[in-house]
């Protein structure tokens, strides 16, 4: 088995000429994009890191003065981001295995996506790890060290993407569910694409259907959830129209992937975990809750109440009313006391919901 000891190269030594900015500083949220990138590998357990400045140096260096990463500079820097490869993987200690390459562009990778590729390359006996989203290759390349002397040694032509593809029989990639390892930011239009992306707070459209499809989700079960997404996202619109405003993003997440596991055991729960491990932690807690919920009349309407309604109102892919889907479930079960008293906990939750939003909205709950 390879050996689990793992480095990082972050690439930041350019001009940033097309952006009209300076991409390692550039703030998402309160980290500028260089911490960012630093703090996603710290949180996926690398801690040897390497990040190798040029142009502005002194300040990358000073911005990351606390951070405990080695800053290398290329003295080099101008003649392009190649040299400052090389200068990253010489740098690079003896003791590590394979190093993760990323250029600071690419800033909004995430901790999943590090953790995946780390867990492929030590399950397989390939050199070479990308990580994949939708059949595409993307950033960082997990490489083994086997590689630095063909790295530092080439005459540059290509740069580090033609180096690795003389090795292709000896790279894989791993499928993960972060579109943002395609995302780079070049551009200011690309920057401003990225900041709304950070502020999403829950998976793309793009990044649902990637997860439904790599958890092997059946079609008839996506179809329920696109439903369900619909109903949520009318009740939401209802509710704006009364100042009632709630992230539709995360919303709409929600609802797509509301029935991940549902194979499983207490699936709600166990689709919830994983989207918490994804390190969608507030989709993960509403998803956790649309089978069993316990509703306060006068307490404000939450997400997780939402979600909890339009699945009940939603049978197979169809929209019901609550009454038919109770009569159906009472039918059902009339020889299960205990299975019967839940369906009636479970509806008469669904209906204060629904009374909630009336009282809300001041009209009869229709959609």
């Amino acid at each position: 088995m390879k050996e689990d000891n793992f480095g990082a190269i972050i690439i930041s030594a350019g001009y940033s000429s097309r952006m009209k900015g300076f991409k390692p500083l550039l703030k998402f949220g309160e980290y500028t994009a260089v911490e960012n990138v630093v703090n996603t590998f710290k949180a996926s357990g690398i801690n040897n890191i390497i990040v190798v400045v040029g142009h502005r140096a002194n300040e990358i260096i000073e911005t990351l003065k606390n951070s405990e990463v080695k800053c290398i500079k290329n003295e080099n820097y101008s003649e392009g981001m190649f040299s400052s490869i090389v200068t990253g993987v010489k740098a690079l200690d003896s003791e590590i295995n394979g190093f993760f390459m990323l250029p600071v562009d690419i800033p909004l990778v995430k901790s999943h996506t590090i953790r995946s590729l780390k867990n492929k390359y030590l399950e397989c006996d390939k050199g070479i790890i990308y990580p994949s989203f939708n059949g595409e290759l993307g950033h960082p390349p997990l490489i083994n060290c086997k590689y630095n002397k063909a790295i530092i040694n080439s005459n540059e032509e290509g740069g580090l993407k033609s180096i690795l593809e003389r090795y292709k029989e000896d790279s894989t990639d791993v499928p993960v569910f972060d579109q943002s390892i395609l995302m780079d930011m070049d551009t200011k239009e690309d920057y401003e694409k990225l900041k709304e992306y950070f502020k999403f707070n829950s998976p793309t459209i793009e990044e649902c259907y990637c997860i439904l499809r790599l958890y092997g989700v059946p079609y008839n079960i996506i179809r329920h959830c696109e439903e369900v997404s619909k109903i949520s996202l009318k009740i939401l619109e209802k509710l704006s129209e009364i100042g009632c405003n709630f992230n539709k993003n995360v919303m709409t997440a929600s609802a797509l992937l509301h029935d991940l596991a549902r194979n499983e055991k207490a699936h709600a729960e166990v689709g919830g975990k994983i989207l918490k491990d994804l390190g969608y932690e507030h989709v993960g807690k509403i998803i956790s809750t649309h089978m069993d919920i316990e509703t306060h009349e006068n307490s404000r309407i939450t997400e997780n109440e939402i979600l909890y309604l339009a699945d009940k109102l939603v049978k197979e892919d169809k929209y019901v009313e609550l009454q038919e889907r109770f009569s159906e479930y009472s039918i059902k079960f009339q020889c299960n006391p205990q299975a019967l008293k839940k369906v009636k906990k479970r509806f008469n939750e669904a209906e204060k919901i629904q009374q909630k939003i009336e009282k809300l909205t001041g009209e009869k709950f229709y959609l």
